[in-house]
C-alpha cells in the first residue's frame, strides 16, 4: 500500500494474509500512514490484533518510524537484519525479537527467506516470498514511474558501492515480481530486468 512520500520519494509498505495471520512489512514514519496500514487491514476483514509478525527490511526513519506504535497495536513479534538490532531498538525503544542472516526461512505463508544484500546499510533485507515468486526488495532496489531499475541512491547508502555490487543476490532466487518500497512495483518479468540492472552496475 502507499503512504506517505518520503524526501519526494513514493513510499509503500506491504501486508501479507496468512492463515497464521498477516505479516507486515515495514511500518511508515508518518502518523497518518498508520490510519493507512489500519485500513487496509480492515479491507481484508482483520484486525491489528491478527498481524502477528513485523519484518523490517532496514533501519532507515521512513521503514521504521511508526514501529513503537504498531507494535502497541498489534503485540507482534519484529524481525530485522541481525546487522541493525541494536540501532533499530535503540532509534525506536522497540525489542527486535528475532535478527535474520542471509537464508534465514520464516515458515509462514508458504515460506519466506530473507536476502542480506548489503551496502544500503548494514543489515539491509530483501524477502523472497517462495508460494508468489514473488521478491519485496525494501531499498536494495529502486524504480521509477515507467518501471526502470536503479540502484538504491548513493546519498541513502552507507556503502553505496557495496550496495550495487551485492544486488546479484536476487538472481539466486526464482522471481517473477519485485515489489518495491520507492517506484513502481514489476508484476512479471522482473528477474530478466534485475539481470539487465545488475549487468549495467
Amino acid at each position: 500500500m502507499s503512504l506517505s512520500p518520503t524526501d519526494g520519494l513514493d513510499l509503500k509498505v506491504y501486508l501479507l494474509d496468512c492463515p497464521e495471520g498477516l505479516i507486515l512489512f515495514d511500518t511508515g514514519y508518518m502518523p497518518e500512514d498508520i490510519e493507512t496500514i489500519g485500513k487496509a487491514i480492515s479491507e481484508m476483514g482483520r484486525g491489528w490484533r491478527d498481524v502477528k509478525l513485523i519484518l523490517l527490511t532496514h533501519g532507515h526513519g521512513d521503514h521504521i518510524g511508526n514501529l513503537a506504535r504498531i507494535k502497541e497495536l498489534t503485540g507482534a513479534d519484529v524481525a530485522s537484519g541481525e546487522g541493525e538490532m541494536r540501532d533499530i531498538e535503540e532509534e525506536t525503544g522497540v525489542k527486535v525479537d528475532r535478527g535474520l542472516r542471509h537464508g534465514d526461512y520464516i515458515d509462514l505463508c508458504g515460506g519466506i527467506e530473507a536476502i542480506h544484500v548489503p551496502g544500503h546499510t548494514v543489515g539491509n533485507l530483501s524477502f523472497y516470498l517462495f508460494r508468489q515468486r514473488a521478491i519485496i526488495a525494501g531499498d536494495t532496489i529502486f524504480g521509477d514511474e515507467d518501471g526502470n531499475l536503479h540502484p538504491p541512491p548513493d546519498r541513502y547508502s552507507l556503502d553505496a558501492y557495496t550496495a550495487k555490487r551485492e544486488l546479484k543476490r536476487l538472481l539466486f532466487y526464482d522471481f517473477d515480481i519485485l515489489l518495491l518500497s520507492h517506484g513502481r512495483n514489476l508484476l512479471r518479468d522482473a528477474k530478466r530486468k534485475v539481470k539487465m540492472l545488475c549487468e549495467a552496475t
